[in-house]
């Protein structure tokens, strides 16, 4: 297992991304995967324009009203992560395992009523992942595992119920805005362990 992969991992709050990336990279290194060949790494990141997306999250700020802000943050915050960590990482034939990457931008903010031209044009000359996996489920699914998570002070703005109908529906578009990306759709309702070998089944024929 010589060569890198860059995997990103997507999907509505409450899929389950934390616990099958958690899952997927012990199951890397029991396989003889040295940790040092593994980034796990996540967006928005803990750098100064993550940090401000993060803020603006937990505030009752109207998402739809500052579509623009949080996009230049959103992208601002990417540049850094590309230059920081995703590409040395690349380049040196790591590992990558991402919780959410570009496809969230495109999602959610077409949302807010941004176009994707307009968010395709920020992102040209980005590094395009190996492998996408989209973690499906309900959005009622989705916000019980959310209720019941302790680590959650309060849902974001972001998690709402309606509005997470429609990010479900945007995600299920993606094939159309990327058809020539490799993106993969995992059904995340199913038991944890069945959904974690099926995502390192397809890791491993790539590696």
């Amino acid at each position: 297992m010589g060569k890198g992969l860059f995997v990103v991992f997507e999907g509505i709050d409450g899929s389950g991304k934390g616990t099958i990336i958690s899952g997927v990279k012990k199951a890397l290194v029991e396989a003889g995967v040295g940790e040092p060949r593994l980034l796990l790494t996540a967006e928005p990141t803990n750098g100064f324009y993550g940090k401000k997306v993060r803020e603006l999250l937990k505030t009752n700020v109207n998402p739809d009203v500052n579509a623009h802000q949080f996009l230049d943050l959103y992208v601002a915050d990417r540049r850094e992560h590309i230059r920081d960590a995703l590409a040395p990482a690349i380049e040196g034939g790591k590992i990558i395992l991402c919780d959410r990457y570009k496809y969230s931008t495109f999602v959610y903010q077409s949302l807010q009523g941004i176009s994707l031209e307009k968010i395709r044009s920020l992102h040209e000359g980005m590094p395009v992942p190996d492998l996408v996996f989209v973690l499906d489920v309900p959005v009622e699914t989705a916000l019980e595992r959310i209720a019941t998570d302790s680590k959650r002070k309060r849902l974001e703005s972001f998690e709402k119920k309606e509005f997470l109908r429609m990010v479900r529906e945007g995600f299920a578009s993606l094939k159309k805005v990327f058809p020539k990306e490799n993106i993969i759709f995992v059904d995340a309702s199913k038991p944890v362990h069945g959904v974690k070998e099926s995502i390192l089944k397809t890791i491993f024929e790539r590696l």
